[in-house]
């Protein structure tokens, strides 16, 4: 059922909140890269409203962006300047329209830790393969993903994207390699919902 409320967020653009552990390598870049490509799609003429933030189950507050996260966004041409990091909080949840998660374990932090907003919380994996697989993206609105979600099983490993903390720089290629594909399907999403919305077409 789509209420007063998903209509406002609709209209006014959603909050989109990526959730890892630490806060440094992976839901950074599944921030940086979706504020990048919704400036590119700006100055493209497409009208896309998105607010992209990121939090971290086990962060300690105001740590930069690891440096090989950093070093992968800029080299793919996007901004990985000014970050901090943020211990997530039940309020960040709250505000948030929808919540990607890095894996399974902190889908269950996030929807344990908020449970009115558990069905706008999801892997970022889960997500994209629900938009990807679903109805044409105009007409695959928020609250039909959420009704949708039973598609996939929530309990399958492929669902999660790996920790590279500790790792070699290769591993953080290939996390980068596995959250920028989804993300840009989750802002073509996005865009297709604005399309929609400024046509006035029916969904």
């Amino acid at each position: 059922m789509v209420t007063g409320s998903d209509r406002d967020a609709a209209s006014a653009g959603l909050s989109i909140l990526f959730v890892c552990t630490g806060n440094i390598c992976r839901s950074p870049i599944g921030e940086r890269v979706l504020t990048g490509l919704a400036d590119r799609m700006r100055a493209d003429g497409t009208d896309l409203a998105v607010t992209s933030s990121s939090a971290g189950t086990g962060a300690l507050n105001g740590q930069p962006i690891h440096p090989h996260s950093a070093a992968v966004l800029a080299e793919h041409g996007y901004d990985a300047s000014g970050f901090e990091s943020r211990y997530l909080r039940p309020p960040m949840l709250m505000q948030s329209d929808l919540v990607l998660c890095m894996s399974r374990e902190h889908r269950a932090a996030a929807q344990q830790m908020a449970p009115a907003r558990w069905k706008r919380v999801f892997t970022l994996t889960e997500f994209a393969f629900l938009v990807e697989t679903g109805t044409p993206e105009e007409d695959c609105t928020l609250p039909a993903i959420m009704a949708g979600r039973g598609r996939i099983d929530p309990n399958s490993a492929l669902l999660d994207i790996v920790d590279p903390m500790g790792r070699p720089r290769e591993d953080f290629d290939l996390v980068f390699g596995e959250i920028e594909p989804k993300v840009e399907t989750v802002a073509r999403w996005l865009a297709a919902q604005r399309i929609t919305e400024t046509t006035g077409e029916t969904r």
